[in-house]
């Protein structure tokens, strides 16, 4: 079974610390080759945390298989979000790089 694959691009900004408190940092994290029915997991819980986060968990582990640019299954992959912690999250499609469903 075949399943497009999509980029997740994420950014986060660092928890602050009680004990420095500093300036919000934000730092940028692109996920490729993610199956596009987890991306869109990823998107919609995300959505629904923002606006009501006691419908769904703040921090959420993903499993998935990615794919490399051929299409070959690369590495178990495993994503711990944490939804307090993140600013943005939106999903791109790549239309050339396709996800191998496990049987």
């Amino acid at each position: 079974m075949n399943e497009p694959a999509s980029t997740v691009n994420i950014t986060f900004q660092s928890p602050t610390r009680t004990s420095r408190p500093s300036a919000p940092s934000f730092h940028h994290r692109n996920l490729e080759g993610v199956p596009e029915s987890t991306a869109r997991q990823m998107s919609r819980d995300f959505t629904t945390y923002q606006h009501e986060p006691s419908r769904i968990s703040e921090k959420k582990l993903y499993k998935y298989q990615s794919a490399d640019n051929s299409g070959a299954l690369d590495d178990e992959c495993l994503v711990a979000l944490d939804f307090g912690e993140i600013v943005t999250l939106e999903v791109t499609s790549s239309s050339n790089v396709a996800v191998h469903g496990r049987p």
